[in-house]
């Protein structure tokens, strides 16, 4: 019994030593969010066949929304198939700011995002190559004006959404980090990497637990990698796939189903395969 509330408090006080970090990553996240994500989507929805580039650049931004809006203009037939799967597998959700809280994080997050932009921009183009935009336009039917929510832009409404995202977060941090060295001392380390699907096949997991419209899926997947469990191949399927509340917004917007299932299935095969080559490459 000592050894778990050890544990527990050792959770809790390597947690309470990235509060901070979040705190002022997630403020300038809202800042951004609040104030730009406007500029951001009327630049991406005037891109036309260079939307792939733009998405991908403009998603791998740590800022949630911006998914979730390109999801809604994708709904009004606004951004191409490719545009938005570009900013799906741009989209690290949350795990740019829980990657901030190890000292070393810096150097992870510049290999992962340009991974990523690669990666995205690679897939976006091929997808609008193989359904060009002419076709997408003529299959397109539905709505020509698309939902996209509009943030208050004033101080204390950042302040409250940063405080609400902070803790958020900080909640499934200190629930996985308990989970996680739970089982390291039950399981052990070695044990816990082969149950989590050891070699080729990781990236396969780790993107199909990606595509959980949660934030709580990336920050599972960044803990693990951060504590050496899974490789950088798997955090980079589960992150390419891991779009947020993007994929709600598409599941319930006015697009055929079909339409739906070729964004979706394109992001977790392309998540999924890049995974496994990184893998093979590393």
């Amino acid at each position: 019994m000592g050894e778990i509330l050890e544990l527990l408090l050792d959770a809790l006080l390597d947690c309470l030593k990235a509060l901070p970090f979040l705190l002022v990553t997630f403020f300038l996240m809202e800042y951004i969010e609040h104030r730009a994500a406007e500029k951001f989507i009327n630049t991406v929805r005037g891109a036309g066949r260079f939307g792939p580039a733009l998405g991908a650049l403009l998603g791998c931004v740590p800022q949630c929304g911006f998914s979730a809006a390109c999801a809604g203009l994708y709904g009004g037939g606004l951004v191409s198939a490719g545009t938005l799967t570009a900013v799906f597998l741009a989209t690290s959700d949350e795990a740019i700011p829980v990657l901030l809280t190890n000292p070393t994080g810096w150097h992870e997050i510049l290999k992962l995002i340009l991974v990523k932009i690669v990666i995205a921009m690679a897939a976006g183009f091929l997808l609008d190559a193989v359904w060009s935009l002419q076709k997408q336009r003529l299959a397109y039917e539905g709505s020509k004006h698309p939902h996209v929510c509009k943030s208050d832009s004033r101080v204390s409404n950042i302040l409250i959404a940063t405080l609400k995202r902070t803790l958020e977060i900080f909640g499934y941090l200190f629930l996985f980090t308990v989970l996680i060295s739970l089982a390291i001392h039950f399981i052990g380390e070695e044990r816990l990497g082969e149950i989590l699907l050891p070699g080729p096949f990781q990236p396969l997991l780790a993107a199909l637990i990606g595509l959980i419209p949660n934030c709580a899926a990336s920050v599972l997947i960044t803990r693990l990698y951060m504590q050496g469990i899974i490789t950088f191949g798997a955090a980079v399927s589960g992150l390419c796939s891991s779009a947020g509340m993007g994929m709600l917004v598409l599941l319930r917007g006015k697009r055929k189903a079909e339409h739906k299932a070729v964004v979706i299935g394109t992001t977790f095969i392309v998540a999924a395969v890049s995974g496994m080559l990184l893998q093979l490459v590393a």
